[in-house]
């Protein structure tokens, strides 16, 4: 009996030794990483959010406009890897006026900035602030693009659809196939190699720029449907993702091209606005989505087939968390946009995620 019971002992403990330590250590290794709130330096609300942008882990830049009681007044802020700032240095920075889209050109940061009206492009150096300013005044500054050695903008005037080219050194008029309206959007890979999503006579139509000729990349986009964003990416992938309409119901589609074909498919997003998806660190797609806790913004990420979804952090009183824009910041993914505190308007909130 004695010796039986001496060998049980011996099992209890080596068994001890075994586990003990996987228990020990699973929970820590399984957690995933949270999102997190980071403190924004206010503006006068409400506020609006345009673009997030960031070249690595130690910056960032957001632009958008506040509203005073004397008009808008355009909103830069930094991000240097641990806080964000507001920035008020660049030209027209107390005037009217707005900031939009961000763009990473070489060693610069570019910016659309529409200063009382005029548009131009602010630059951004280690020797400081310069500004290149539109050839002509448009109604609609709709979007921005800017590569080493080439710059678009696109919008309207008097007479319609413009679309304004600048090479380095001057601006010039591009044409745009028959049948085209409005462009809603443009991105680039290089000054040879635009791509634009427009309305068209036709429908919604994606064109490409060859360095030659703005023509219909003849994309097969799902029937009535519309494009939010195009993703360029590195490696040759095209991400393209927009809603399409079926008896009156939006759902969310991607299409992606892998260099030989297109693919479409409907992640379960309902009718998700995806003007703010992104690769993320890890090689999935993030975008905000509309929350279903008024005290929480939502995320979506799609990694192949499967959708998971996150929450940020819970703010107290929010009555509103609305991330505008998502960013990759190294290993981090970041978020900006806005909150409602419930009794005030919308104001500035920003979010990490891992980093």
């Amino acid at each position: 009996m004695n010796g039986l019971r001496a060998v049980v002992v011996c099992l209890v403990i080596a068994c001890a030794s075994v586990v003990s330590p996987a228990v020990a250590v699973t929970p820590d290794a399984a957690a995933p990483p949270s999102w997190s709130a980071l403190q924004v330096p206010p503006a006068t609300p409400p506020v609006t959010v345009s673009d997030l942008a960031a070249r690595g882990s130690g910056e960032a830049w957001a632009t958008g406009y506040e509203q005073p009681a004397d008009g808008l007044r355009p909103l830069l802020y930094r991000w240097n890897g641990t806080a964000w700032s507001r920035d008020t240095t660049f030209p027209g920075a107390g005037e009217p006026g707005w900031l939009g889209k961000v763009q990473f050109v070489g060693a610069e940061t570019w910016f659309l900035h529409n200063r009382a009206g005029e548009g131009e492009i602010l630059r951004r150096s280690a020797g400081g602030w310069s500004t290149v300013p539109l050839p002509q005044t448009l109604w609609t500054y709709q979007d921005f693009a800017a590569v080493p050695g080439a710059a678009w903008v696109v919008g309207e005037d008097d007479t319609g659809l413009r679309v304004l080219r600048y090479d380095g050194s001057r601006w010039t008029a591009q044409a745009t196939p028959e049948g085209v309206l409005y462009l809603m959007g443009i991105t680039a890979r290089s000054a040879g190699d635009a791509w634009a999503w427009a309305d068209t006579s036709t429908g919604t139509a994606v064109l490409r720029w060859d360095g030659t000729a703005w023509r219909d990349a003849q994309v097969p986009l799902p029937p009535d449907s519309n494009v939010h964003t195009l993703l360029l990416e590195p490696s040759g992938r095209i991400t393209i993702g927009g809603s399409q309409y079926t008896d009156g119901v939006a759902r969310t589609y991607l299409m992606t091209f892998d260099g030989h074909a297109w693919r479409t498919t409907y992640p379960p997003l309902g009718d998700t606005y995806t003007g703010a998806m992104v690769r993320g660190p890890g090689g999935a797609l993030w975008l905000p989505v509309r929350s279903d806790r008024a005290f929480q913004s939502k995320y979506a990420r799609l990694d192949g087939p499967r959708t998971t979804f996150s929450y940020g952090p819970e703010r107290t009183n929010a009555i509103d968390v609305k991330p505008r824009a998502l960013a990759r910041a190294g290993s981090a993914l970041l978020s900006f946009g806005t909150v409602e505190i419930y009794g005030s308007k919308p104001n500035l909130m920003s979010e990490r995620l891992g980093g």
